[in-house]
């Protein structure tokens, strides 16, 4: 049951915020917000099933009701419930250590639900299609929700074997009104100064002395000491669950071959709840009793709670030393106020380039050259003249130079082409190109067709690399003509042009993809044949290998061991001696 809860939890936690991001078009900062907020909610709202559980329903009986309605309203029901009604099994002091070993058997289920959901998922997500989709989140969604309802039914059917604590009364209740009596009473006897010398207050509890019960304000007492202990849960947990969102977003800008297969950006979560069940047997029968009878060290949950936030710091210590260098492969995006331009030379010779940004470039051949930062505002005219040898490789010229201007728009990347036909100098300017990496993390692809003499050629430029990874532009008839971006699987492709009084391709080439590039492949047709191809890199691939992810998620997995199991043992054990 335990397993099957934690793996709905955590196959939402493994898509959703690459569903937001890929299918819904969030941006990154506007899916990481929605992603975070449904955390929060799912743990918010286990607060109010918490006041239900201990004051009317008790724990057995949420756990039931609200497995039976929506997922997301159940987990307030839920959440709360779980640990402590396994704690609830044991008779305390006697089978205290059995109690410690529960907690350690408990995030072991936890993390092996987490750990078949966050692999089976994203695998079923890339292998079967819907909705005409490449990839099928509602699958994810639907099987995860199928398994809840599976668990509900085992928990229910183990009811006989339970043993079920009923509520005796409504501890919360009392909790907010003798607190509130006390604040009450302290902000009146601050206004009207009237504290007493003779019997000064140890404690502002003790003026609910005689209004209500020394045992209640007796464990108020231990409740609050130990409130401070749990502050810096917040941060944890804020900072645990990044490895949802932000960790996942990492994960989809890095090269992700392995094996010869290339993994899901989403699945690189599997590597935390496989961490914990190595580390929870290894810590338990090993780290923790050496440490304990050599120098006494880890001997309280609270030192274990203590290192575990020191290493969860450290592990975002390492996944920002990993961004800084992941930011040498992300596009280099023009700013409000600038523009990019890319010149192409697909002449067989140098050339240089008069311009209004560094005065005089030189393009070698088939090279292409970018002026980044380029001033512009909403429309800003730029003359550039275009001058080459005589003698260009054999190709002579009838004018040796050409000039154009070339119109750039702020946040615009624009590609001017370079070509000859019937032996004159053209200059070409093609729609602004994409420079931003695909969402999926998968490599980008437009092909640029120059045509020499545009008529009812009806070319068609195929790229072919598998049965679904196959797509087809078919080029107007324009001198210059781009396809649209399309998103390929990493891998090798082979490329050819066809025309409508030819059977048969005229011209094949072969291209490899990278994740995470963007490509354009620039194609000049003459004469029902190929003149140029080449094939430009125009945002580099994700050169950084996803196994530099595995320093931060072990870092992070390691605190996770010593901080929630050791949270969840404190807890319980100190509510229980309270009582």
């Amino acid at each position: 049951t335990l397993q099957g809860k934690m793996l709905l939890d955590l196959i939402f936690a493994a898509i959703l915020s690459l569903y937001l991001r890929n299918v819904l078009l969030f941006h990154e900062n506007s899916a990481t917000f929605v992603y975070h907020m449904f955390i929060t909610v799912c743990y918010v709202a286990p607060l109010a099933g918490a006041v239900l559980a201990d004051g009317v329903l008790g724990r057995f009986s949420p756990m039931t009701m609200c497995g039976l309605t929506l997922i997301g309203i159940g987990t307030g029901g839920i959440k709360p419930c779980v640990a402590a009604f396994g704690g609830d099994q044991f008779h305390l002091p006697r089978q205290e250590d059995l109690l410690k070993q529960f907690f350690s058997v408990f995030y072991f289920a936890i993390c092996f639900g987490g750990l078949l959901g966050m692999f089976v998922i994203p695998a079923l997500r890339r292998t079967v299609t819907c909705f005409n989709e490449d990839s099928c989140y509602a699958l994810g969604f639907g099987f995860s929700a199928g398994l809840m309802f599976l668990a509900l039914f085992f928990f229910l059917g183990g009811k006989p074997l339970y043993r079920i604590k009923e509520p005796r009364e409504d501890v919360m209740a009392e909790f907010i009104k003798c607190a509130s009596y006390c604040l009450m009473y302290l902000q009146f006897a601050i206004r009207r100064k009237i504290f007493s010398k003779k019997n000064p207050k140890n404690h502002w509890l003790d003026y609910a002395t005689g209004h209500y019960r020394s045992k209640l304000i007796s464990d108020m007492k231990t409740v609050f000491a130990i409130l401070s202990m749990y502050l810096p849960l917040p941060f944890f947990w804020a900072l645990f669950d990044q490895q949802g969102s932000r960790w996942t977003f990492q994960a989809s800008r890095m090269d992700s071959k392995f094996l010869g297969m290339w993994l899901m950006p989403d699945q690189i979560q599997v590597v935390n709840p496989a961490m914990v069940l190595i580390l929870i047997p290894l810590f338990d029968k090993g780290l923790y009793p050496l440490l304990r009878q050599h120098r006494q060290l880890m001997s309280s949950p609270l030192h274990k709670m203590m290192l575990g936030g020191i290493t969860a710091g450290l592990s975002f210590v390492a996944a920002g030393l990993l961004e800084i260098k992941l930011e040498e492969t992300y596009p280099v995006l023009p700013r409000y106020g600038e523009a990019q331009l890319n010149i192409i030379n697909t002449l067989p010779c140098d050339v240089d380039v008069v311009n209004p940004f560094n005065k005089l470039q030189n393009i070698s051949s088939a090279e292409n050259y970018v002026f980044r930062a380029v001033s512009a505002k909403n429309y800003t005219s730029n003359e550039i003249f275009v001058f080459t040898p005589k003698n260009c490789n054999n190709l002579k010229l009838r004018v040796p130079g050409a000039r154009l201007n070339v119109f750039t728009s702020e946040l615009q990347v624009i590609s001017v082409i370079i070509s000859s036909t019937n032996n004159k100098l053209e200059l070409s300017t093609v729609e602004p190109d994409e420079l931003e990496k695909s969402l999926s993390g998968k490599p980008k692809l437009r092909v640029l067709l120059l045509q020499s003499s545009p008529s009812n050629k009806n070319i068609a430029v195929n790229i072919h690399g598998g049965v679904l990874s196959s797509h087809t532009f078919n080029a107007p008839n324009k001198k210059l003509s781009s396809s649209v971006y399309w998103e390929l699987d990493p891998g090798r492709y082979n490329y050819s042009l066809s025309f409508s009084k030819t059977i048969l391709n005229t011209y094949q080439g072969e291209i490899y993809a990278e994740l995470g590039a963007v490509y354009s492949l620039l194609i000049q047709e003459i004469d029902y044949g190929v003149e140029f191809s080449k094939l430009y890199e125009m945002t580099p691939p994700n050169t950084i290998h996803m196994v530099w992810l595995l320093p931060q998620y072990v870092l992070i997995s390691v605190s996770e061991v010593m901080f929630v199991i050791a949270g969840l043992q404190f807890s319980f054990t100190q509510v229980h001696f309270a009582k």
